[in-house]
């Protein structure tokens, strides 16, 4: 049965691989110069933990723009490189942070800094000394380094908060590359990415995803072909990924619902249920 489904050549391209890695690394500067500005001018708990969760989840969507221009098929690759940048924005943005505070006017106790100025040399003096970097960490930790409803944040409860932050930035990055670019279906005939196509209407919501996966590895695509003449708020879409020419191509069923919480709001659910089967009727 897994046969059936796609499953990426592993390629790493020499000259793909190094253009992924440029990419990701110029994406993760920018990111960690935007995470740490938005932290320096607005130093309160809850909207760091938010502006967190969005660095994490930046970084693999840098890593996927380079690997997707460098052609690389390999979510171990992809996962690598995604754990690298991760780590690394995870060590610049300490430094960087560091670096703008020995040369930021007022002090964390007051409040924030309001002015500072980058120097680069310092920067990259700080950033090949970690004990330098360590040692600046534990001192911030005395005085803390955010607040909440005014009060400064220091100790272990600022430990806390940092360990959380490290997970956001590390392994977020981490879970989210093995299902990124590299693993997405790639035409090895046209040396291209297959580009997704939804096909036009619905079909009957999939109740039983074993049964349509014997139907379908049977070759039996009749069901997929059965339009529903009425949507409810359950029911099922059709994609297709697909190249000119390559007579591989790879379906996906997505079943989605429609839920109403106790505020009368309407939420749609979305679950994968086929995903990038392989096909050979050309009739989709």
């Amino acid at each position: 049965m897994n046969d059936l489904y796609y499953k990426p050549s592993g390629t790493v391209p020499i000259a793909g691989i190094i253009t992924a890695v440029v990419i990701s690394l110029i994406t993760s500067i920018g990111l960690t110069i935007a995470y740490i500005a938005l932290q320096w001018f607005i130093p309160f708990i809850y909207f760091n933990f938010f502006i967190t969760f969005g660095l994490g989840f930046c970084i693999p969507l840098g890593v996927n723009l380079g690997l997707g221009i460098g052609k690389v098929r390999s979510p171990k690759t992809a996962t690598i490189l995604a754990t690298i940048c991760a780590l690394f924005v995870f060590y610049a943005q300490w430094v960087l942070f560091i670096s703008l505070m020995y040369n930021a006017s007022g002090s964390m106790g007051g409040g924030t800094w309001v002015r500072s100025s980058f120097n680069l040399d310092g920067f990259l003096y700080a950033f090949s000394h970690p004990e330098i970097i360590f040692k600046a960490i534990l001192e911030l930790n005395e005085v803390g380094t955010i607040s909440i409803k005014h009060n400064i944040i220091s100790g272990g409860f600022l430990w806390f908060i940092w360990v959380i932050e490290a997970v956001l930035i590390i392994f977020i990055p981490m879970l989210m590359a093995s299902s990124g670019k590299a693993s997405q279906p790639f035409s090895e005939q046209n040396n291209k990415w297959m580009k997704k196509r939804d096909l036009d209407g619905k079909i009957k919501f999939v109740e039983n995803k074993g049964e349509l996966e014997r139907e379908l590895s049977s070759g039996n695509f009749k069901i997929l072909k059965e339009h529903l003449t009425e949507v409810g708020d359950a029911y099922a879409t059709v994609s297709i990924h697909e190249s000119p020419g390559d007579q591989k191509r790879y379906l996906t069923v997505t079943n989605i619902s429609h839920t109403v919480n106790s505020k009368g709001e309407t939420k749609k659910n979305d679950k994968v249920i086929i995903e990038h089967f392989l096909i050979t009727d050309l009739s989709f």
